[in-house]
């Protein structure tokens, strides 16, 4: 996402350092300016920008224009586009002159995201209005620019460290909780391949520690039932991985993955 290529269209010149800054901050490193509505639309063609963040309010050519000419390019139309203005009161008052509302006083109610709807062609990506904070400008723009691929990976991720989590979390096993990390679960395999391989009984008084730093006895059938569970329990969590992560990648929309429940279908700790 850092990677794509910003053109702000602003004609104040803080206003485009400022939002230049807290790019580069968040790690965007090609970013470019203009600082009116003529200029913006030569620098959209010159520079082929991935986002453009446009005022409204211009002189030469206004925000609206540039944005109703994008929209109405094949080549520009699918720029995402985010408008920033603090001429909420500048538009009602320009909407009450056009005539597009009747009514003065509820027009003074509207948002002025929905009077600018009366102005441009299409809707905005997003709109913010001045001044902007910096978390929600960084909010709106990975929102507007996230692409599906981008969120499932993320919740694959997700379901990543939910694995982890659950496969490190203990296991009940004849009524007692044992460690179920990484190295726990190896100990037990050389001890259960230990007896396979020699055919050897335990050493009478083996014990398993649990949970809770009690000696628990366990005799060879037990730990070699213990080790079948916990290999197959190992197995059934990685298979609920497995599984989520090709239903997220059916999934079509941005939605349908963000609304995916990834806690669903995993075993249970019991493993006897």
């Amino acid at each position: 996402m850092t990677k794509t290529r910003v053109l702000i269209i602003d004609d104040e010149k803080e206003n485009v350092r400022y939002l230049t800054t807290i790019l580069e901050e968040n790690g965007f490193d090609d970013i470019h300016g203009a600082f009116d509505g003529e200029e913006g639309l030569s620098k959209v063609k010159e520079v082929d920008p991935g986002l453009i963040l446009l005022d409204l309010r211009m002189p030469k050519k206004s925000g609206i224009f540039v944005f109703n000419e994008l929209k109405k390019s094949p080549g520009y139309q699918d720029i995402p586009v985010i408008i920033l203005t603090g001429e909420g009161g500048f538009l009602k008052h320009l909407a009450e002159l056009r005539k597009f509302h009747e009514d003065v006083e509820s027009l003074a109610d509207e948002a002025t995201e929905e009077v600018l709807s009366r102005f441009i062609t299409s809707r905005p990506d997003a709109f913010l209005e001045k001044p902007v904070e910096p978390e929600t400008l960084m909010t709106t723009i990975h929102n507007v620019l996230i692409t599906l691929e981008e969120v499932v990976a993320k919740r694959c991720e997700e379901i990543n460290t939910l694995r982890a989590q659950k496969t490190e979390g203990g296991v009940v096993f004849k009524g007692n909780t044992f460690d179920s990390s990484e190295k726990s679960r190896c100990n037990l395999t050389a001890e259960a391949a230990k007896l396979v391989s020699t055919g050897a009984a335990l050493q009478d008084g083996f014990v398993w520690r649990s949970s809770d730093n009690q000696n628990i006895p366990m005799t060879k059938e037990d730990v070699l039932a213990f080790h079948g569970a916990m290999t197959d329990w190992i197995y059934n969590n990685y298979r609920a991985s497995w599984e989520h992560k090709e239903t997220l990648n059916t999934l079509t929309t941005i939605k349908e993955v963000e609304d995916y429940d990834i806690q669903k279908g995993w075993p249970g700790n019991n493993l006897v």
